[in-house]
């Protein structure tokens, strides 16, 4: 008898004389159960052959693909040259050349100097600007202005009250009668 369930197994089994009905259906069953047995898979056995198909794919699709750099994208750049952008405003902000700009005009003016290669320079072209936007800048500061403490010096010292008497007639036009 073959172990594969096939007509030819199966005639074998019935032609067989020696056997009895019950022997020759268990046979029979036993060579259906065979059968059935070497092609069967169970469903642990295919869950975890699912499991194992789909980690090595995912292993396989990691392997291959690069991971991808921030710094690479057009966003990090864009963002990067803001940044850079900002970062010399506020260097120029704190410098001397600009210090006379207004801060709310400060971008404006900012935005107004050029930078290219050839242009003139930043004193220069505020210079330019100044003479157009007259209200972007504060009033200029003497170079070297002196501490003032208190009011100006002026006029003389009182002199006891001659001075405070002479006053007094100038402030409120009083004559004094003479006496005597």
């Amino acid at each position: 008898m073959g172990n594969i369930f096939t007509r030819k197994a199966v005639d074998e089994i019935l032609r067989n004389e020696n056997l009895t009905p019950e022997e020759r259906l268990e046979r029979m069953m036993a060579l259906q159960g065979r059968a059935l047995d070497e092609g069967y898979v169970s469903k642990t056995a295919a869950q975890e052959a699912r499991e194992a198909a789909v980690q090595a794919a995912k292993d396989e699709a990691l392997k291959s693909v690069k991971t991808p750099d921030p710094k690479d994208s057009e966003e990090y750049k864009a963002l990067a040259g803001q940044f850079e952008t900002y970062k010399t405003m506020q260097t120029a902000r704190a410098s001397e050349e600009f210090s006379e700009v207004k801060p709310k005009f400060f971008e404006t003016v900012y935005g107004m100097v050029k930078r290219e290669d050839g242009a003139k320079p930043v004193k220069e072209q505020l210079a330019d600007i100044r003479k157009e936007y007259e209200e972007y800048f504060s009033a200029q500061q003497p170079a070297n202005p002196k501490p003032a403490f208190g009011a100006p010096l002026e006029g003389a010292m009182p002199k006891g009250d001659e001075g405070a008497q002479t006053a007094f007639e100038k402030a409120w036009g009083f004559v004094p009668q003479k006496k005597g």
